[in-house]
């Protein structure tokens, strides 16, 4: 809940009030409804009536009746933050609240992904759903705390500035003191239970609870990864490869829970407010990945794979010049032009990389049928027990040789009868210089240690 600007006892006042208008609102509309149906001669007899359930209606609501009405239904609720019924729905089982007092002060040191490592924990609620006014009342926020955080403590300023006698007041906090789940601990048979051994044969009974907070932690930060208008800016300008300061954040592989069909509130408030749903993160083993291979099949083996890796942002930027070669020369058409091209120059020095990394084939080039600048630029290794291949890779000759090739490469993929605009000496001459200086630019990161 957004924290109010009232003090706590106001607030708490507010809040009864609030319930007051919606309940005569909807008293108002069905009074209507009765007027029209009932025959004129007993219209005034309705009327009394209709003036009786009003006033009745408005006395409920007053703030000290109806706090003490609240008080003695608070017992029909739990708060907690460890709900029983995720894992069963028919579950007897208790639930139980951690408070911030109760938490491991080097919890948020561990590695691990538990309501244990969280700053603040959600309060959840379990048990009658007619109760869950109680509970909003109790949840309300205001000048940093809520009337739980005071009546857990034994004591509320707030109901104090309320309750016309210490009597009162008393009963009031005795009363909401029920829903902290001061009950025993139990677990029903529904829930699931496990036998943590011991030694000398002796063993614990575990009953594993869902951690509700946790789950609404995650819901909230998830959700707005996905739904909020900042997360929105932040994927559109990404897609336009536009700057933006918000972060996108996508979480891959992710699976949903659904508690409690069509009544997420016979599981518990917070499930109502996430609409009985809740997310699996994925927690699958690394996957084992074969380990790359140098290209020594075939002379254009290396090309081959690189023209399986560019293929679509080569497709797409024939597609691009077919549809612009007719039309006037723009800066900004130059200029997506250029990033097109430099994403497939980011994607040949991506895949040369890796093969520069092939640690356990160094020398590998020597049985390849590759071209000369493309062993001298694939396997820097070599250089380590060839001194002649080292200071012939040290002259950089094979840049130009390689640049040359990405050009002949990229026009012969671009090539189209309708688009021979772009595929003359000139444009040959923009291919090769632009990875000539890419390369230049790059060589101390492209090129691996032996």
């Amino acid at each position: 809940m957004e924290e109010s600007l009232l003090p706590l006892h106001e607030t708490a006042k507010t809040y009864i009030a609030a319930r007051l208008v919606a309940k005569l609102e909807a008293f108002d509309k069905e009074a209507e409804k009765l007027r029209k149906k009932s025959p004129p001669e007993e219209l005034g007899q309705l009327e009394e009536k209709l003036l009786d359930d009003r006033n009745q209606l408005q006395e409920k609501y007053e703030t000290r009746a109806w706090l003490t009405d609240a008080a003695k239904r608070a017992g029909q609720i739990s708060m907690v933050t460890h709900a029983p019924k995720y894992t069963h729905s028919d579950t007897r089982s208790m639930g139980i609240l951690v408070q911030e007092s109760d938490k491991d002060v080097h919890a948020q040191n561990y590695q691990y992904f538990c309501s244990a490592s969280l700053a603040s924990l959600s309060i959840d609620v379990v048990g009658n759903a007619a109760a869950l006014d109680v509970a909003s009342l109790l949840l309300i926020k205001a000048e940093g705390k809520t009337l739980l955080d005071e009546i857990s403590t034994g004591d509320s300023s707030a109901l104090a500035a309320i309750a016309e006698s210490q009597n009162q007041l008393e009963e009031w906090i005795e009363g909401f003191s029920k829903a902290l789940n001061s009950k025993e601990l139990t677990s029903g048979q529904l829930s699931k239970q496990l036998y943590f051994p011991l030694c000398d044969g002796q063993y614990h009974l575990i009953s594993p609870l869902y951690a509700s907070a946790l789950s609404q932690s995650m819901y909230e930060k998830m959700t707005s990864s996905f739904f909020s208008e900042a997360a929105k800016n932040a994927r559109k300008a990404k897609k336009t490869q536009k700057f933006n300061p918000f972060r996108a954040v996508s979480y891959p592989n992710i699976a949903k829970q659904s508690f409690g069909g069509t009544k997420p509130q016979n599981i518990s408030q917070l499930n109502t407010n996430r609409y009985g749903q809740g997310f699996l993160l994925s927690c699958q083993p690394p996957c084992w990945q074969k380990q790359g291979a140098p290209p020594l099949q075939a002379k254009n083996s290396f090309w081959r794979e690189y023209e399986r890796r560019a293929w679509k942002t080569a497709k797409f930027l024939q597609q691009y010049l077919e549809k612009i070669f007719t039309q006037n020369s723009t800066m900004a058409r130059r200029e997506f032009r250029a990033e097109l091209v430099d994403e497939l120059i980011d994607t040949l020095l991506i895949y040369a990389a890796e093969v520069q990394n092939l640690k356990d084939h160094a020398g590998w080039s020597a049985a390849s049928k590759l071209s000369k600048a493309e062993q001298l630029w694939l396997d820097p290794r070599r250089g380590t027990d060839d001194a002649e291949f080292r200071a012939e890779r040290e002259k950089n000759d094979w840049q130009g040789e390689i640049a040359k090739q990405f050009a002949a490469w990229l026009n012969h993929k671009i090539s189209h009868k309708s688009a021979t605009l772009y595929t003359d000496d000139d444009t040959f001459n923009v291919w090769k210089k632009l990875l000539e200086r890419k390369l230049a630019l790059l060589k101390e990161d492209l090129e691996v240690s032996a």
